[in-house]
């Protein structure tokens, strides 16, 4: 296309039809009727394969392990499994009594068996379990099973890993790494797998035999089985340490990380230690991270749902997700680990304790309050509001930056006001030279407006509004909690008091010096010091006024704009 018809082609184009784009796509999608389509794309009978919202299985066989059981899960009427990559798991629906919840489980059997019509899992019995102990006593040859399509990030992928992998397995941790084995088996995966499987003893190995029987027929993979608990000469003996891996480990490999949730941070720092570069190492949660160690308490969570809100009970030590599910309210989740953000849950007040080891947030959620109530536990009394549809979200995350911009102003221009009046009032007591200048009442007058032209322009200029976010997010504070208010008010005070103050003074200093006779200057510091003794004396003062100013009136216009309510006067209120 010539330069002339790029030009006239440009010209032609109306920027502004954009900003109608939406508004025109909801009026037709509300002109269209009600009734579903008459035809069914082959695109969309592919997503639906690729990608089912959920799955009925019926239990086909069971093989009974050291202290688990194998299940096969087959189409229950007789439609096609979900594909999945090796190393990916189901997650798994059950009711127990009234309390509806899920669990995820790693496919063992590998990825060509989709083809043929069913997934294996193995389900270990486990201390204190819940579902794993439901369903190893009430599964059996003929139960109907409800499950998600294939999730999880723990496969190899060719354009992100290296083609030689290092598996490090613990306990029922293996069943992804049977899976990666039989798809390099069956050809469906082509990379070389060596596997540390970490045991407490020799009895406990799950599929021992069928791994043994991998080893000897498939080149590209190799087993060696670690023992913590026990010694016997055909095994290693100890952890699965940064010495062990270094005998097997090279700077071109990637490192696959499944088992229990205390083994994450374990292999986190091994690795660390030999200087294995982060990006090669890949992690699938094992279980809930636990809580910190002696949290108790019981606190009262208000649950915002479509069209109702309810108040239910909650403890320290189980997790927000728990909590839902124990009063019968349904998330949605799969992973229980705070990886996939199916259960993405927004925070409105309240403080919660998120282990670092399952924090998997996008900064953007943690700016703005989102959670994994699968990976949280509370920590105080908290209001959240779940299974909120995604457009109202970006309608409300858009609102609420408005209403922050909106915020930063109104205390800019209260805190502004406040410091021009103080200013006037304390000119006469540290420059005596300027207040004799003016008269008192053109004195308040030019300082409350140049104090308030001054905080206005900061507020535009200055992002007070998200360092006091970054501050309150650090320490884990959220609204309506004193300990929130404090932190926030900090650069929402101090921003706008350095600057204007400054200002305040070097205008003072400037119309003093302006009146000021040569014999009355000589007497008198140099222009620049003469300016900081003036803003030094100044800045303690109304930098103690505008914070307090700060704290007292930021949560009440929080709650007039609608971001917030007033403070309780300390922290979020618990039940003992």
């Amino acid at each position: 296309m010539s330069s002339e018809r790029l030009d006239k082609a440009l010209e032609s184009v109306d920027i502004g039809r954009f900003d109608n784009i939406i508004p025109q796509r909801r009026a037709e999608i509300g002109k269209a009727p009600a009734k579903e389509p008459l035809n069914l794309y082959n695109t969309n009978k592919v997503a639906a394969i690729l990608h089912p919202e959920n799955q009925i299985l019926t239990v086909s066989e069971v093989e009974e392990l050291h202290n688990a059981r194998r299940f096969r899960l087959k189409c229950a009427d007789g439609a096609i499994l979900a594909p999945f990559a090796a190393g990916q798991y189901i997650s798994i629906e059950v009711k127990i009594g009234d309390v509806v919840t899920r669990r995820p489980y790693a496919i063992c059997s590998s990825p060509a068996d989709a083809a043929s019509g069913f997934y294996d899992i193995a389900v270990k019995r486990v201390k204190d379990g819940f579902v794993s102990d439901y369903i190893l006593d009430n599964w059996k040859v003929g139960t109907t099973v409800t499950c998600s399509a294939p999730e999880g990030e723990l496969y190899f992928e060719p354009f992100r890993d290296d083609k030689s992998v290092i598996g490090l397995a613990g306990g029922s941790g293996i069943t992804p790494f049977l899976s990666m084995a039989r798809a390099i088996r069956d050809g469906v995966e082509d990379f070389d797998l060596t596997l540390l499987y970490g045991c407490r003893t020799e009895e406990e190995i799950l599929f021992h035999k069928e791994l043994d029987e991998l080893a000897a027929t498939v080149e590209k993979f190799r087993v060696i089985y670690v023992l913590s608990d026990e010694e016997n000469g055909k095994y290693e003996h100890g952890f699965l340490n940064a010495e062990l891996m270094s005998r097997f480990m090279t700077t071109e490999c990637s490192v696959f990380v499944c088992g229990p949730a205390a083994m994450y941070s374990f292999a986190r720092d091994e690795i660390k230690k030999l200087g294995h570069p982060p990006r090669s190492v890949r992690y699938e949660a094992g279980g809930t991270p636990a809580p910190e160690k002696g949290v108790e308490g019981s606190y009262t969570i208000t649950v915002d749902i479509p069209g109702k809100r309810m108040k239910i009970p909650a403890r320290a030590d189980e997790t927000i997700l728990v909590a839902l599910e124990r009063a019968g309210i349904t998330v949605p989740n799969r992973c229980r680990s705070g990886e996939c953000g199916w259960c993405r849950t927004r925070l409105k007040s309240g403080d919660i304790n998120a282990p670092k080891i399952a924090e998997s947030r996008r900064s953007s959620d943690v700016e703005y309050g989102y959670i994994h109530p699968c990976a949280a536990y509370p920590a105080s009394d908290l209001h959240i509001m779940v299974d909120t549809d995604l457009g109202e979200v970006k309608r409300e995350v858009k609102d609420m930056k408005n209403k922050e911009r909106k915020m930063g102003l109104i205390m800019a221009i209260i805190i502004s006001l406040a410091m021009g009046v103080l200013v006037a009032v304390l000119i006469p007591v540290f420059n005596p030279q300027a207040a004799e200048q003016q008269p008192a009442v053109i004195r308040f007058v030019s300082n409350i407006l140049m104090s308030v032209v001054t905080g206005v322009i900061v507020s535009f200029v200055v992002p007070l509004g998200k360092i006091g976010r970054a501050l309150t997010q650090k320490a884990g504070a959220n609204p309506p909690s004193m300990k929130f208010t404090l932190l926030n008010s900090i650069p929402m005070a101090v921003g706008n008091t350095l600057i204007v103050s400054l200002v305040c003074s070097l205008v003072g200093v400037l119309t003093a010096r302006a009146h000021m006779t040569p014999e009355a200057l000589a007497h008198v510091p140099p222009f620049f010091p003469m300016w900081i003794v003036s803003w030094a004396q100044l800045l303690g003062p109304t930098l103690i006024v505008s914070y307090i100013l700060a704290v007292l009136l930021s949560p009440f216009v929080s709650q007039a704009i609608g971001l917030g309510g007033p403070p309780t006067g300390g922290d979020v209120p618990r039940e003992q």
